[in-house]
């Protein structure tokens, strides 16, 4: 709308300068004068988004910078990284290769070629998404309360490469929006996009669409944004798939303690944990197995398991799209952490689950049967008769659950809110630092 306003004023200015019914040094003062005012505008929102997102630090006291990050080239630097993952090409893995090879046992892994034929892959670029959603507002992070901190996507792209934000702020804001599928100024974005067949068994769609934890982002960043060590929540698996630019994860297995991978003081940012507490993974003395270091490229599809601590920091300006899914894979330690978590939708999950999924209603009967639905532990005799859970699924969730800050939350403002009080061990799905679930 601002754009159109000052099209339009522009362009009867020319008419006028035209007519000889103003000077050309008027028409040039205009101008300027239009710039200042759309600066100052653009600072103005800036710095409330600053403030409202991480009321902890003050702007005008420089405390975004007090890092230096932005001076600091090793914290960017993949030099000596060792990269072991997996990489394997759509072609050649088929669904029940996925399941039996990396999702029952849980195995992180990178796949190509998914995103091969989507329209985001062409029109998610920063000239077509300015074009496209300039004037949409995207969020950005979460304020004290737990509401939605939101920026029009133009004032974040001046943002990102701002000399006095986003350019030197040792962890810049940046966009994990868990709405954008469903506000009207974005939905269409949902089009560009197809959830790939491996994560296509989307059980919590069963608990309906709007009672259902939040579970899909769109995400964009510029250089040291990203989410700091956590848990993805409920026990759901992730995929993310990025279309422009790198990412660096950090990927640890199930049953790390806490207490190394979040020590106390140090910031729930990633630039900050990456400084700080992986140079600690490396020594000879850490006491739990090392990172995977992985390095995600445009194309690459990055799947995490249930359990798997992961902290990311983007490497240059990223492009992606992530989402958290439950399969039947994982299905029972989903259903305890939910029916822990969130009594009311998993009592409506299971009413439909026992239409469309008997099978699925049958494990969760058993687990209240032998007292293991409620309390985050399950054991070997559940999950063996389970057909879709290994019994290392099961004795990992009591391991990797968390806290509510293990599991970054990405939930909408008062839904956020509603999930920390009825589930305090929990997050909503997905995480932000400024949070992807990645």
């Amino acid at each position: 709308m601002e754009q159109a306003v000052a099209a339009s004023r522009l362009s009867r200015s020319w008419r006028l300068l035209e007519a000889g019914e103003i000077r050309r040094a008027d028409l040039k003062q205009w101008r300027l004068t239009w710039a200042r005012r759309g600066a100052l505008r653009f600072e103005k929102k800036v710095r409330a988004a600053k403030r409202a997102a991480r009321s902890e630090l003050s702007v005008s006291r420089g405390e975004w910078t007090r890092h230096s990050f932005a001076q600091d080239p090793s914290l960017l630097s993949t030099k000596g990284l060792v990269d072991t993952l997996p990489r394997v090409h759509a072609r050649d893995l088929s669904l029940a290769e996925f399941v039996e090879g990396f999702e029952r046992p849980r195995r992180p892994v990178i796949i190509r070629g998914l995103c091969d034929g989507w329209p985001a892959a062409q029109q998610w670029t920063p000239e077509r998404l300015l074009k496209r959603f300039g004037d949409h507002k995207f969020k950005i992070g979460s304020d004290d309360d737990g509401y939605a901190v939101r920026l029009k996507l133009k004032h974040i792209w001046r943002y990102f490469s701002h000399p006095q934000h986003g350019a030197v702020d040792d962890s810049p804001l940046y966009i994990f929006d868990g709405t954008f599928a469903n506000r009207s100024g974005s939905r269409l974005m949902r089009r560009d996009y197809t959830v790939p067949s491996y994560f296509s068994e989307d059980l919590m769609k069963f608990a309906g669409e709007h009672r259902r934890p939040p579970y899909r982002w769109f995400v964009m960043g510029g250089p040291r944004s990203g989410t700091s060590v956590h848990v993805d929540p409920l026990a759901t698996s992730a995929w993310n798939t990025l279309l422009t630019g790198h990412k660096r994860w950090a990927l640890f297995p199930p049953g790390t303690p806490r207490e190394l991978l979040k020590p106390p003081g140090v910031e729930r940012e990633a630039a900050t944990w990456f400084a700080q507490v992986y140079p600690r993974t490396q020594r000879g003395d850490w006491p739990a197995a090392r990172p995977l270091d992985v390095i995600q490229g445009p194309g690459d599809t990055m799947f995490v398991p249930a359990g798997w601590w992961h902290a990311v920091i983007n490497l240059d300006m990223t492009i992606a799209v992530t989402q958290n899914y439950c399969s039947t894979a994982n299905f029972p330690a989903v259903w305890r952490r939910t029916k822990r978590g969130r009594p009311k939708m998993s009592a409506k999950w299971l009413r439909v689950l026992r239409e469309a999924r008997p099978d699925l209603a049958r494990i969760a009967d058993e687990l209240a049967a032998a007292g293991n639905d409620a309390s985050g532990t399950s054991s070997s005799s559940s999950s063996s008769r389970s057909s879709s859970s290994s019994s290392s699924s099961g004795s990992s969730s009591s391991s990797s659950s968390s806290s509510s800050s293990d599991s970054e939350g990405e939930g909408e403002g008062r839904r956020k809110r509603v999930v920390r009080a009825a589930a305090p061990q929990e997050g909503a799905c997905g995480q932000a630092t400024g949070g992807m679930a990645s």
